[in-house]
Formats: C-alpha cells, sequence, structure tokens
C-alpha cells in the first residue's frame, strides 16, 4: 500500500480528503504543520506529498522548497493545494518551488484522488525509467 504524507491546515477539516484517499488505496499520514512532516521524511519517504499552502509555522511554498533540497522531483513529488491562494503568481510560486501540482480547493474528493493517482503514476514510471 503506498503511503501519502498529508499536510493539512487548520482552516478546513482534512477528513473527507483523508477519507477518500483511503478508500482508494493509500495509507495517509497527516500532519498539521510542516515542521513534523519534514521530521518524518527523515525516517521514511511516502509516494506523494500532499501539502495545504496555509500551515502553522512554515508555509506550504517553503516546506516545498526544503523538501525539494532533500528529494529530488522525480523521488518524491509534492501536490500543493490552497483554498485561498487562487491567483496565477501562486501557481507559479508552487512549480517554481518544486510542486508536481497545484490544486485549487474546493475540490471534489474523487478528483482529489484521481490528481494523487496521476502523480503517484508519474513517479512510478519515472522511477522505473532510470
Amino acid at each position: 500500500m503506498q503511503e501519502i504524507f498529508f499536510v493539512h491546515d487548520q482552516q478546513e477539516s482534512p477528513v473527507t480528503r483523508q477519507h477518500f484517499l483511503e478508500m482508494s488505496g493509500y495509507k495517509v499520514t497527516a500532519f498539521t504543520n510542516g515542521d513534523d512532516c519534514l521530521s518524518m521524511l527523515e525516517r521514511r519517504k511516502p509516494a506523494v506529498v500532499l501539502m495545504d499552502v496555509l500551515l502553522e509555522g512554515a508555509n506550504g511554498f517553503e516546506v516545498c522548497r526544503t523538501i525539494r533540497n532533500r528529494f529530488p522531483a522525480d523521488e518524491l513529488p509534492i501536490i500543493l493545494g490552497t483554498a485561498v491562494y487562487y491567483t496565477r503568481i501562486y501557481r507559479d510560486e508552487a512549480i517554481a518551488a518544486g510542486a508536481q501540482s497545484y490544486v485549487l480547493r474546493p475540490v471534489d474528493p474523487e478528483d482529489l484522488v484521481k490528481i494523487v493517482n496521476e502523480v503517484v503514476a508519474t513517479y512510478a514510471s519515472a522511477t522505473t525509467a532510470h
């Protein structure tokens, strides 16, 4: 079972998103801040990091950059999501920070699962091509 590190904000309940990901066959390890996620990355690496932009402490863009300093994109994909930062400048910042996808919320949970599946499939094919 592939694992997702899910770093979510405190503004919106993550329960629905987490439930749909688990029902789709993923093991979800949830965090409420980037520091806890970064600490866990010292011990194990998930298939993907799904992270909100608005977080307690360092924001998702900053955490994404920190992860990119440790893992290249083809080793650990990142999906950033937001319910606040809708303009193109933030999407561009997410890509510049190293995210493979930028999701605007609210997002239908089934669509979120589809995005995660696509990113994980792309990552899996990139690692098997090496």
